[in-house]
């Protein structure tokens, strides 16, 4: 467990020491937000409501993205080469990329979650009654992010080919779950496609804490994302091959 602590708190001081991460998670997730609620506004009766509407969006975009943070902390150049002395250790090949899942998703939720902290009381946006719920809801959600980046990692060896495909596959979900834009309004074909998207389904479950302090879809996401989270990271353990990493 102290050589396990060890490497953890290693991959966590790396992400944190990372401006690009930070500021990507914070600074650029802010500005999209902002940018979007404002060029918007003009659509809605109450400008509070394009705010409202991006904030709770843009902040699912940004928690699937944690699978970019996950696959750079795992096998970016910089850190890759430094953790051969890991894999020469005796503490085993789980710690090497579960840690990485593990800082990753502390490092995201850190960021997000103050993000959120921050810019929703600015303008008006409501976290519903119990806000407990909404910040419990995130922590499923980013770790099954994180798990995926990770998990894409084990599969294609390298982080420019995990990024790559792992960039394509959450923007996809993103804009088919309406992350951007609905797609509801489009006719029932696409309301009937947007509804195959998991983001839909997280979009739905936010949506419904925040503005009907419901808790219908409260359990059913938490427990989806539970679930995937589990099975990716038992996916790396199948997956994950020294070899592939040197």
């Amino acid at each position: 467990m102290r050589r396990f602590l060890s490497i953890f708190k290693m991959d966590l001081a790396n992400l944190f020491k990372n401006p690009v991460l930070v500021g990507y998670n914070t600074v650029f997730a802010a500005l999209l937000i902002l940018v979007m609620g404002f060029l918007t506004s003009g659509s809605y009766a109450d400008w509070r409501d394009a705010y409202r509407y991006y904030g709770i969006t843009m902040l699912i975009y940004g928690m699937l993205n944690g699978a970019m943070t996950a696959s750079n902390g795992f096998m970016e150049r910089d850190i890759k080469r430094p953790n051969l002395r890991i894999i020469f250790s005796p503490v085993g090949s789980f710690p090497l990329y579960f840690s990485k899942s593990l800082s990753s998703f502390v490092f995201d939720y850190t960021m997000h979650a103050a993000l959120v902290a921050v810019l929703f009381p600015l303008f008006g946006i409501s976290f519903g009654a119990q806000p407990f719920f909404f910040f419990l809801l995130m922590v499923p959600v980013e770790f099954a992010s994180v798990s995926l980046g990770t998990f894409f990692c084990c599969v294609l060896h390298t982080e420019e080919a995990a990024s790559t495909l792992l960039s394509l596959v959450v923007s996809l979900l993103c804009v088919l779950g309406g992350t951007f834009f609905s797609l509801d309004g489009l006719g029932p074909a696409f309301a009937l496609i947007t509804r195959l998207s998991p983001t839909k389904w997280l979009n739905d479950a936010f949506f419904a804490l925040c503005c009907d302090n419901s808790l219908q879809l409260f359990w059913p996401v938490f427990a989806g994302a539970s679930g995937l989270a589990v099975l990716l990271t038992a996916g790396c353990r199948f997956f994950f091959r020294t070899e592939d990493y040197l």
